[in-house]
Parts: C-alpha cells; structure tokens; sequence
C-alpha cells in the first residue's frame, strides 16, 4: 500500500508535494511516478491527444488534480485526463473529465488501483484507460467493470481511437 500522512485539507491544498500526492479520508497519498517507462508514456499518450485538441474539441491535462468528493475530501491526480469543450478551468477541477487514464508504475498495487477507479467513477468520470507499460497492457473501466483490451486498441466517441501498439513501440525505441 502507499505510504500515507495525515494532514487537514486546506494544508493539502496550500502545499506543493513533490512528486505530487493525492489526499484521501484526510491522509497523504503517494503516488508511484518518476520512472522512466511511467514518464515517456505519459508524454507519449499527451503528444498524441494534443495533436486532436483543435479537431476534436477537448483539452488533454497531465497531473490535473480533481475533488472526486465532496465531503470525504478525497483528491486524485489521474497522469492524464480530457476535459470536454467547453469546460470551467478552475485550478482543481470539480467537473468530472470525460477520460481519465492512469499510467501503471511497477509499486502500484492492485488494490490502490481498484480504489482510484472506483472514486473515478463515483465522480462521474464515464471512461477510465489503466495502461501497463511494463507488461504492455491496457485495460478499459466504466460502470460495466473492467475489461482487458487485448488488441491494445481503446476509443472513446470524444478522443478517437488510440492504438496503444504503437505508443508501446515508440516507448521501447531509445533512439527516437
């Protein structure tokens, strides 16, 4: 499990973290970034929606913090998200995004992940991409559970489609 701190919330949000940790029921959150394969795909998955921002009317964030509840106080930081069009920029977002897409590091546990979906979720959030880039996976969540995408292809009707094939190989080509 993450390691954890108990602070109040207006400290949460008055305080820079580096890395940047999440907050939930009143603790700190770790989150498991840093690592070169978590870092490139990120700014791979980032690259691809910005080239279809204009066309297709959304804005892509990394390491945008939403409130996922209100009286829980509960924050998470997906590693990239996709807001619709227009939307209220506010510096925590409190309007759930279209697509929220988490990049697996090797620590992540599976439960901590289950959690993160399931606050994902009770926001509203109504698309959830869970990518592996160290086993070259890719799994889809919504209110009908989660599933396996074994062609590693993943689409939703605002971003397209997104072939996650070619962003592993681009992830595993050290000369580009």
């Amino acid at each position: 499990m993450a390691t954890s701190t108990s602070v109040p919330v207006e400290q949460y949000l008055r305080t820079t973290y580096h890395p940047d940790m999440e907050y939930v029921d009143g603790e700190l959150v770790e989150r498991h970034v840093g690592e070169h394969k978590h870092s490139r795909l990120q700014t791979l998955i980032g690259g691809t929606l910005f080239l279809r921002e204009a066309e297709r009317r959304f804005r892509a964030l990394t390491e945008q913090r939403l409130r996922v509840s209100g009286k829980e106080h509960k924050y998470r930081i997906p590693d990239v998200c996709v807001m619709a069009l227009p939307y209220r920029s506010e510096p925590v977002l409190t309007t759930p995004p279209h697509l929220a897409i988490e990049i697996l590091s090797p620590d992540d546990e599976t439960a901590d992940i289950l959690a993160k979906v399931a606050d994902y979720l009770r926001f509203g959030i109504p698309h959830i991409w869970i990518v592996n880039p160290y086993k070259g996976t890719v799994q889809e969540a919504d209110r009908e559970g989660i599933r396996n995408c074994p062609d590693l292809v993943v689409e939703t009707e605002l971003v397209g489609r997104m072939d996650f094939r070619e962003l592993f190989a681009r992830l595993e080509d050290p000369t580009e």
